[in-house]
């Protein structure tokens, strides 16, 4: 199957079959998943049957012979059928098989409830009959539905074609009826359950083929930047032979291009384990995803995807934004909205962040405004990114304490903090802290997920916003990022 293929159409709501190639993939991913699982529900099945033959001896009199006789039949061809379905066409006619025992095992039950129809016994063993077929014989649901009401039908005709009592046969036709459509309930939720995963499995490993193939796009770029860049220090050491008068001139400009390169081998070796990282997560879960044995585990697998899938989809973005900026592209878009609505946001978005849960860290927010006067005037798509790279910095490198951010906002101008007691950075470092594919330390910062874009991107934001950003910070003690930003509608960028 090819992983990039795009599925649109929906599960038909009555037959739960799907509009295209997708059926014929569930009907062979469902055997593989359900096969141990119908050959254990099977003997369960035969155990119970047999097991009914002893309270035969207590209730069945004079046809007890009779009754096992039965029993003889059906629970030999149970146990056939799972030796069967260890054969290498069995996952041809399954689910036909299933179904012909399950009408077998209704019938069996039927004919003794109408020899013995005072006996409410056999009536529960009818309605056991039902449920392990909606629920762990792993019948589908529409072949499920046709068995229950064909069972139905068979008992109310052979009730009445054996003189039985009306009251007791429409007093169990009431009672079967519930229970099939209690069973149909189950079966159905729990097949579209399935459908509805296995179709999203199958949206995820297209999405990581089209991850898979823009790494690759991503790597060959930086492969052709990196080889012009080696070109260019070649065309440099050459200049320096030719032009000895400016040696002190081109030496200066040979170390910026080798502090540039090493930068950039630093960001790649960096951003290489950024991407391959969440991408173990995602293709380690998804193959998991077969193996999965209740809902609550196939839930926290998909979780785990879709964290890892999120990481990495804004450490793509961070790349797309900073290319961006550098072909002039990137546009601002200001509108007026809501900015304590913004700062809830950020506050819920963070407040369950692991680094904040793990180290018990105290995450606050203090607005600058009541709610009823908090509209402002800029981009906000453009400020709640600065906004998130700012706190989410503060969580990455702060262990113990606390994490505090708010606002002032007077005559048009919004001052904004983000203050934490992290790590702190050096004096000396704090000069690069927003240059691109800069981190302050990375000696420091081992371990923590960061790829010395974020506050080059902050800055870029905050200048074409017409604002500015500053920190301070001590070694050990925490850090304060703090910017302006003009956000009234007659405003100009300053």
């Amino acid at each position: 199957m090819d992983s990039r293929t795009e599925y649109k159409g929906k599960l038909n709501p009555i037959s739960l079959n799907f509009p295209d190639e997708r059926e014929r993939e569930y009907r062979s991913y469902f055997f593989d998943s359900s096969i141990k699982i119908s050959r254990f529900a099977i003997i369960v099945v035969s155990v119970i049957y047999i097991f009914f033959g002893y309270l035969d001896s207590i209730v069945a009199g004079e046809l007890f012979r009779f009754f096992i006789l039965i029993r003889i039949i059906v629970v030999p061809t149970f146990l056939f059928v799972v030796a069967l379905s260890y054969s290498k066409g069995f996952i041809r006619y399954w689910q036909l098989l299933l179904l012909v025992l399950y009408i077998i095992a209704s019938i069996g039950i039927i004919i003794m409830l109408v020899k013995l129809p005072e006996a409410i016994v056999y009536s529960g063993g009818l309605v056991l009959v039902f449920l392990s077929g909606a629920v762990l014989v792993r019948l589908r649901f529409i072949l499920f539905s046709v068995g229950s009401w064909f069972a139905v039908f068979i008992y109310i005709i052979a009730a009445l074609s054996n003189n039985v009592d009306f009251i007791v046969v429409v007093s169990n036709g009431f009672f079967f009826i519930a229970a099939i459509i209690i069973s149909m309930f189950a079966a159905y939720s729990n097949e579209k359950f399935n459908r509805q995963n296995f179709s999203l499995y199958l949206q995820i490993e297209r999405n990581n083929a089209e991850i898979e193939e823009a790494n690759k796009n991503l790597e060959d770029k930086v492969e052709d930047r990196t080889r012009l860049l080696n070109s260019r220090n070649i065309d440099l050491k050459n200049e320096i032979d030719q032009r000895v008068l400016i040696e002190k001139e081109l030496i200066i400009a040979k170390d910026k291009a080798e502090e540039s390169d090493m930068l950039k081998s630093a960001f790649l070796a960096n951003m290489s384990h950024e991407i391959r990282t969440p991408m173990n997560g995602i293709l380690g879960f998804a193959n998991l995803l077969r193996d999965v044995e209740d809902e609550k585990e196939l839930d926290e697998f998909i979780d785990i995807i879709i964290k890892n899938g999120e990481h990495l989809l804004n450490l793509i973005n961070d790349i797309i934004d900073l290319s961006k900026i550098e072909a002039g592209i990137l546009k601002i878009e200001k509108s007026e909205f809501d900015l304590n609505v913004l700062t809830k946001e950020i506050y819920d978005m963070f407040c369950k962040d692991k680094n904040v849960v793990n180290n018990n860290l105290k995450l606050s927010y203090k607005n600058g405004l009541e709610d009823d006067e908090s509209l402002i005037y800029t981009d906000r798509i453009r400020l709640k990114q600065i906004l998130i790279n700012l706190v989410s910095n503060s969580c990455k490198y702060t262990d113990e304490g606390s994490i505090d951010f708010g606002y002032t906002l007077k005559d048009d101008l919004l001052k904004f903090y983000v203050k934490d007691t992290g790590i702190g950075i050096k004096k000396e470092d704090q000069k690069y802290v927003f240059d691109r594919f800069m981190q302050a330390s990375t000696s420091r910062t081992l371990g923590r997920e960061s790829t010395g874009l974020g506050l080059a991107i902050t800055k870029t934001y905050l200048k074409l916003m017409g604002g500015n950003i500053r920190v301070q910070s001590k070694l050990n003690v925490g850090s304060k990022f703090s910017f302006k930003l003009y956000v009234g509608n007659d405003k100009q960028n300053s």
